[in-house]
């Protein structure tokens, strides 16, 4: 069976990438977002403050 002049497996092969893409970016988020929760960036942030910045 071929889909566009391919091979139904090339086909979906193809069509799935921004799928996978997709959903390790979620997964990378994730990650991401966990481990920025574990980090104290209180001191960061009143520097910030204290400079008058955008974090008011």
């Amino acid at each position: 069976m071929t889909i566009i002049g391919m091979p139904a497996g090339t086909f979906f092969a193809t069509l799935s990438w921004p799928f996978i893409f997709i959903v390790l970016a979620f997964v990378v988020y994730g990650i991401m977002k966990k481990q920025d929760d574990q980090i104290d960036d209180s001191e960061f942030e009143q520097s910030v403050k204290g400079r008058g910045g955008a974090a008011k």
